[in-house]
């Protein structure tokens, strides 16, 4: 007989490295693909939001950057070099430095001076000569607004006229015309508005007895009239109507200034005229080129061309000293957007290290759930002989060859559909995704099987905690509370915050993660024996089994915890932004309509407005601004009001609902009672004190104090008296009309802007109409503001994408337990519907747990990360009108805390539910042997 081979010793059982015939990985993934297929899913995912992260947020900024560059004027967005050009400063080769030859030489030198990251649209770039002031034009038949004041006119000579107009009349100049006389062409909205038609002569007076003679040669259309070749001068395409300067404004004397065309070649025929002339080379910065990261480096590069020593070296290669180099606007665009994103750039990186935790979390608890699965299979090849290396190294090899695939792809789809200039940052953070799900499961398989033990039960509550885990937990407080602190006293608001500050928030989930797990088993242990008492079996076994919950909660709680924190704070931020915005349109209104005065209000002008739609209380204030106290002339605002009708407005608008109006009625008996600002407090003291208002002097005393007043500006001082106690002791001043009210504030839902101010202008055009839903509407997003809210809300949003997978996970590691609990259950006669609450009772404190653990972790983050997160960058632009309103800070939105934990729950319940529902369909043989399966 053949003898039968003996047994063969595979490489996982001598603790060898896997030979290359050992069939391991394919046979483990054929085994289960639908958990491989899983985990790539995962991974891709994964991979493909780390690597879009900061893709999309350099495209978000550089959008927002190139938005605010190109919403700008070609003027504003221009670096320009002008050099002045007469026969005063250049006697010997004046007419030289103004051919087109002699500019293109200069444009070509200053192109070399141009580095990144100052890039300018070579396309849109214009050179040319203008004259260096505008020349009065004498001929009587030119429109003049006022009498005796001539128009003025500009000549402008750049290259390719051909090429941007259209001729309808005429032809084009050309340069040779004799001795003070030159062709010229004008727009036809020129031509039009100056009386102007082919053969016209204008004749332009010089600074003495010479002057210019224009021969109007042709009208012509502007092509591309959007281009810098138009917009070089502000009337080059239509004349413009100014006003003498120096001029009396209450009578202001016009004139029109236009523009008119010239060849090129003939440039020089502008010297003639005062002051001579002016070269210029105008470039447009390129837009597409500017990103937000080279910010600061291009006005830098802009500052150092300006007048740095790239200045001084564009004279030296040009020969032309008087050569100067101006940006009109571009570094003042760009700097205030560096400020500002600098200051919102942390908010997203809290939100991303947020995410990020939460995704590494759920990585991990695949890698464990997987671990699990196969716990049976290693312990027996534990147990067989196999070694910790060969299994860590067989499996480490099946890991990677599902993950590091997946995270490519999801690298390459981030690479193409979020298209970047920086792709070192995407690559790592795909990477670090790979590097997470590759060693999830080895490391935790390997902490699984260290040691050959039998079977012992991992109890939750019976489970004493180690001091090594109590040194630990201490050491996650101590640092959590060092970033809390760090965050506090740095703040965001300069962008200075780094990883340990970021991770604020996901360190205080730690904490309460780590709070909540020690306190998990006291509510049980008190719980546990009154359920014992009771006749029926679903709340015991429910008490009981939630009791003996796997120690491996742990990483779901955490993932929860995170989420929700971070979900919280994100609806923190969206509501502080949102309440910031409200109080700056409060604060420039001072209620929800006004309607001010420079003098008196009109008579029963109150009363129109009381009886319009959407009005539900008027207040009439009389307002005196810029007084001074007698000691220490310091500038307040006195307020007259009637104190029942200014209570309602405080207290309807939130400023002070303890207004003390019965203090200030005091009916004129003595000094009149005043609430006034803490600095007017103590230097008014207890006694009587003067205020000098318009219709004459009186006394007040003190009767309370308050930080801010309706209708006051904020940080300006006041003194608010009763405009009835006034008029009782001074009815002369009420006859004379010095106590007559300034200015109303209405409160009110819905009021119509439109409708108020019709009925404002029917009383006195001079009245001004503020509408507070109005000026909230104008504090709009900058593309900057609105793309990183976008940016916020889909980290957000992923958050807590993958804290209800974390969830989900839990669930299905314990689900094989929980079918063969159920299992035996109903063979010992347990009902349906029993069995169903069984299950929610089992994992519904775990979750419970998670659900309030989040909501009060979330409740706690916003006052303590309050004072060191500023959102003024976030909700408001570099306006002055916002300069007053108090810095924007976080603000606890009830629906960001309850809506996703009440939405976890829910989701938890009907999982729970459907598994009960599908256990008892199943046969009980296969349900008993589940929670066995390898």
């Amino acid at each position: 007989m053949t003898a039968l081979p003996g047994p063969r010793r595979t490489s996982a059982e001598d603790g060898t490295a896997p030979s290359a015939d050992t069939p391991w990985i394919r046979t483990r993934l054929r085994a289960a693909p639908g958990a491989a297929l899983a985990l790539s899913l995962l991974v891709l995912v994964t991979a493909f939001l780390a690597a879009a992260l900061p893709r999309a947020i350099d495209v978000q900024e550089d959008t927002a950057l190139r938005d605010t560059v190109a919403r700008a004027r070609v003027v504003d967005r221009s670096v320009t070099a002008t050099l002045d050009v007469s026969w005063l400063s250049f006697p010997y080769n004046a007419q030289a430095l103004v051919t087109p030859r002699s500019l293109a030489s200069t444009e070509a030198v200053f192109q070399s001076f141009v580095h990144p990251p100052l890039a300018l649209d070579r396309r849109q770039t214009v050179y040319g000569v203008r004259t260096a002031q505008a020349a009065p034009a004498t001929d009587a038949y030119l429109p003049r607004p006022t009498a005796h004041t001539d128009p003025e006119a500009t000549v402008v000579a750049q290259p390719d006229l051909d090429r941007f107009t259209h001729v309808v009349d005429g032809r084009l100049p050309r340069p040779g015309s004799g001795t003070g006389t030159v062709e010229a062409a004008v727009t036809e909205r020129t031509a039009h508005i100056m009386h102007l038609r082919t053969g016209s002569v204008v004749h332009l007076a010089g600074g003495g007895e010479a002057g210019l003679a224009m021969r109007i040669t042709g009208v012509v259309r502007p092509l591309h009239s959007e281009a810098a070749y138009w917009n070089e001068e502000p009337d080059l395409k239509a004349p413009t109507l100014s006003t003498v300067p120096g001029q009396d404004p209450s009578d202001p004397k016009y004139y029109w200034h236009f523009t008119a065309l010239i060849d090129d070649r003939a440039a020089g025929t502008l010297l003639g005229l005062r002051e001579g002339a002016t070269a210029y080379w105008r470039h447009p910065a390129d837009t597409g080129a500017l990103t937000a990261r080279s910010a600061s480096d291009l006005v830098d590069r802009i500052a150092a061309l300006t007048s740095g020593p790239q200045a001084a070296q564009l004279q030296q290669r040009t020969g032309l000293r008087g050569i100067t180099v101006e940006e009109e606007g571009l570094a003042t665009l760009v700097e205030p957007f560096g400020q500002e994103r600098a200051a919102t750039a942390p908010l997203v990186m809290v939100a991303a290290v947020g995410v990020g935790t939460v995704a590494v979390i759920v990585l991990l608890m695949a890698g464990e759930l997987a671990a699990a699965r196969r716990r049976t299979e290693l312990v027996l090849l534990r147990a067989r002989g196999a070694g910790l290396r060969g299994l860590a190294v067989r499996l480490l090899g099946e890991s990677v060859l599902t993950a590091v695939p997946a995270a490519a792809v999801g690298l390459v789809l981030a690479l193409l559909l979020i298209p970047t200039q920086r792709s070192a940052a995407a690559v790592a953070g795909a990477g670090a995704v790979a590097a997470v799900a590759s060693l999830a499961l080895p490391v935790r398989a390997l902490l699984t099987v260290r040691t050959v033990r039998p079977g012992e039960p991992e109890d939750l509550v019976r489970v004493r905690p180690s001091r090594r885990r109590t040194v630990a937990e201490l050491t996650v407080v101590l640092v959590v509370t060092g970033a809390v602190l760090a965050l506090r006293r740095r703040g965001t608001a300069d962008g200075g915050l780094d990883l340990l500050t970021a991770a604020a928030p996901v360190l205080v989930a730690v904490v309460a993660a780590v709070v909540l797990l020690r306190l998990y088993p006291l509510p049980l242990r008190l719980l546990a024996r009154p359920a014992a008492r009771l006749r029926g079996a679903v709340l015991p076994l429910g008490v009981a089994r939630a009791g003996r919950a796997p120690a491996t909660a742990t990483l779901p709680l955490l993932a929860v915890l995170v989420a929700l924190t971070v979900t919280s704070f994100g609806g923190a931020v969206l509501s502080g932004v949102s309440a910031g915005r409200d109080r700056a349109a409060l604060a420039t209104v001072g209620a929800d309509a006004a309607i001010e005065a420079p003098a008196a209000l009109p008579a029963g002008l109150a009363e129109r407005v009381r009886r319009l739609g959407g009005v539900r209380d008027v207040a009439s204030v009389r307002i005196e601004a810029g007084l001074r106290t007698d000691s220490r002339r310091t500038v307040y605002d006195l307020f007259m009001v009637d104190p029942r009708t200014y209570a309602r407005l405080a207290a309807a608008t939130g400023v002070d609902d303890g207004f003390p109006a019965r203090a200030l009625d005091n009916g004129g008996a003595g000094a009149f009672a005043a609430v006034v600002s803490p600095r007017l407090a103590l230097e008014f003291g207890s006694g009587p004190n003067i205020v000098r208002a318009a219709a004459g002097s009186f006394e007040v005393r003190t009767v309370a104090t308050r930080n801010s007043a309706a209708a006051a500006t904020a940080g300006r001082n006041f003194v608010i008296v009763s405009s009835k106690a006034l008029a009782r002791a001074h009815p002369d001043w009420l006859d004379a009309g010095s106590l007559s009210p300034t200015a109303l504030y209405m409160t009110g839902d819905h009021i119509d802007g439109h409708s108020l101010r019709a009925t404002a202008h029917q009383a006195s055009a001079r009245l001004t109409v503020l509408v507070r839903s109005e000026e909230r509407a104008a504090l709009k997003s900058t593309a900057l503001q609105s793309g990183t809210q976008h940016v916020y809300l889909a980290v957000v949003a992923a958050g807590g994408g993958y804290c209800a997978l974390a969830l989900l996970l839990s669930l299905l590691q314990s689900s094989p337990q929980r079918s063969t609990t159920l299992a035996r259950l109903r063979t010992m006669g347990m009902q349906g519907r029993q069995r169903q609450w069984l299950a929610v009772l089992d994992m519904l404190p775990q979750i419970l747990l998670g659900a309030l653990g989040g909501m009060l972790t979330g409740l706690a983050v916003v006052p303590l990360l309050r004072p060191g997160v500023d959102l003024t960058a976030l909700a408001f632009t570099s306006r002055p009108q916002t300069a007053d309103v108090p810095t924007v800070v976080l603000d606890t939105d009830p629906l960001a805390l309850v809506l996703p934990s009440a939405g976890l729950l829910a989701m938890a319940c009907a999982v729970l539910v459907a598994q009960a529902w599908l256990t008892g369909r199943r046969g009980e043989g296969t349900n008993l042997r589940m929670g066995d399966q390898a």
